[in-house]
């Protein structure tokens, strides 16, 4: 008798610990519920507000970026003057190196026909910088050493004599030319290093 009761308070005292949970059950579920809502509109004011930080970013990037519009609108107006400019410059330059001064070839011409004897040059066109010219000799061969005597020069090239014909014992002929000065290298390093030393 003793066992049997002792197996019944064993039973009464389970069937209540099994009740007791059965009871807290919808307050365990209510709660982790009422959890989750709280976590979920925690997240949302949360996203909300960087939503809102954003947007004034957003806004102050934008209230920046007017002025920069302005400055960039003025970069690129004076990049094209710029660009115009430099392309006038480099017309400029280029009709500069196409001309050519009459002093320097007047001078190297001067110099051949004083090197050549028995040779007038009675007149001269200068069209940039090819040469007309006309002129007596007293011989062929007087006006074959004029010839030679402009190509020594270095600055005469595609020489071209034609029309030489006899008047009265002397030979007028004509004469085209390109005057072409010579490139001038620069000097190396070791030339002026060389140069110092000595």
């Amino acid at each position: 008798m003793i066992k049997f009761n002792l197996d019944e308070r064993k039973k009464s005292k389970s069937a209540a610990k099994f009740a007791l949970s059965k009871n807290y059950t919808p307050v365990v579920l209510v709660a982790i519920a009422a959890g989750f809502v709280g976590y979920g509109y925690w997240r949302y004011s949360s996203l909300n507000n960087q939503i809102a930080d954003l947007d004034n970013k957003i806004k102050q990037a934008q209230a920046q970026k007017a002025p920069l519009d302005n400055v960039i609108k003025q970069d690129q107006i004076y990049e094209t003057r710029k660009k115009t400019l430099e392309n006038r410059v480099k017309v400029i330059e280029g009709l500069q190196k196409g001309q050519v001064s009459p002093v320097m070839p007047l001078d190297q011409l001067s110099e051949a026909v004083q090197r050549t004897q028995y040779v007038w040059l009675s007149n001269l066109d200068q069209n940039n910088a090819v040469l007309t010219m006309n002129g007596v000799g007293t011989s062929l061969n007087a006006i074959a050493d004029f010839y030679t005597n402009l190509t020594a020069t270095g600055y005469f090239k595609n020489i071209d004599i034609s029309n030489a014909s006899d008047a009265a014992g002397n030979y007028t002929f004509s004469l085209k030319c390109e005057f072409s000065p010579p490139q001038r290298t620069a000097p190396s390093t070791g030339d002026k290093s060389s140069a110092g030393g000595n």
